[in-house]
């Protein structure tokens, strides 16, 4: 197979999974922050500099490796980076493609693509390369790490239950806009079966606090970088984990089903439980840091909010340069690389445009 017969094969897997995912998906219109132009902006950085970034992270550690690596709760390398790493390339491939068709060369592609391709398989541990291709389930954990989870799991009660919902909410809540209207601070992975036939899922909650994001000093109180939270359902519930790693439930309201609960923090290295009260006080300061940050951010001009918001984004692919070692070798400055004359016309008001929901997102090469 050529090289351009590969990578063709590939944009098409993206192709048949991405089309779905975003049709599927609820649209989202802040009224806060441009969300749709620093999206642009960062994929625009991704198709300019992640072919050189990803040359790095593989000279130190092979794709396999690392999805192996990331097999592990608390690390974000997961569905939806990997996700994002792929798709967020082949976006800015489309723009670029309008601006200068020259830079578009299937090398680049198959650095990027190969790279999604092999850290993915290795990630689920199927030879899979996205949720959809296992009937929307991320097999992320093995048999021992999901015993360890499970230990902790003590029974819910309905006043138990009034507790987690509120405080789960409010660090989704939290983590969405620290991730500048962004929903991938947090992330699930399952559906795994119990050995007393419940499912269980588990969902990731990542940077809480103090991290690389340059605003993130507002949330400096809170306590914990990481959760890893452990959700037993009863067996009257159908559930699925997509690519972006959200739980869909039949019925919708899968806490009500929720009959055992876990929490740890990874922040140390290894899982360390978390209690009930911990969970409350932490949200509690995180609802008090997520008021500062709205405050910070009505402060911020236009361009610093994009800057921000393509910064989360464009280092989509930051946890697996953290896994290879390399991330302080990486400029994660965004937007860098985005032609001055091109800035002004991505970052302008605009209606995104209507697209065709059975067409394919991305070209293949000719």
């Amino acid at each position: 197979m050529s090289v351009r017969e590969r990578v063709n094969a590939l944009v098409g897997e993206v192709n048949a999974v991405s089309k779905v995912l975003t049709r599927e998906r609820t649209s989202y219109d802040s009224q806060l922050i441009p969300v749709s132009q620093y999206v642009v902006v960062s994929c625009i950085e991704a198709f300019c500099r992640y072919p050189e970034a990803i040359g790095e992270i593989t000279a130190a550690m092979s794709p396999e490796e690392i999805g192996t690596r990331a097999r592990r709760p608390g690390c974000q390398a997961d569905s939806v980076f990997l996700w994002g790493v792929a798709n967020f390339f082949l976006i800015g491939r489309n723009v670029m493609g309008m601006v200068d068709p020259s830079l578009d060369t299937v090398e680049r592609t198959d650095t990027v693509l190969d790279f999604w391709s092999r850290v993915s398989r290795s990630y689920r541990g199927d030879g899979l390369l996205h949720a959809a291709d296992a009937g929307n389930r991320i097999d992320a954990f093995d048999k021992a790490t999901l015993a360890d989870l499970a230990v902790g799991l003590t029974p819910v009660d309905e006043e138990r239950r009034a507790v987690l919902r509120k405080a789960v909410a409010t660090l989704v809540n939290h983590l969405f806009l620290l991730y500048f209207d962004t929903r991938v601070g947090h992330g699930d992975t399952g559906p795994y079966r119990l050995p007393d036939g419940r499912q269980m899922i588990v969902r990731d909650f990542f940077r809480m606090g103090r991290s690389d994001f340059a605003w993130s000093e507002v949330a400096a109180a809170v306590s914990y970088s990481g959760l890893t939270a452990v959700l037993a359902f009863d067996g009257d519930l159908e559930l699925s984990v997509t690519d972006f790693g959200t739980t869909v439930s039949d019925p919708e309201d899968y806490l009500d089903h929720l009959t055992g609960f876990a929490l740890y923090t990874t922040d140390g290295g290894r899982l360390e439980p978390v209690s009930d009260d911990d969970l409350v006080a932490t949200a509690a300061v995180a609802r008090s840091a997520q008021k500062a940050h709205y405050r910070s951010i009505v402060g911020m001009d236009r361009d610093e909010q994009i800057a921000c918001g393509a910064y989360v984004y464009f280092t989509f692919l930051r946890p697996f340069a953290e896994i290879a070692g390399v991330a302080d070798q990486i400029d994660w400055t965004c937007p860098r690389d985005t032609p001055a004359d091109l800035y002004p016309l991505v970052t302008a008001d605009f209606e995104p445009p209507e697209q065709d929901p059975d067409a394919d997102p991305y070209p293949l090469y000719g």
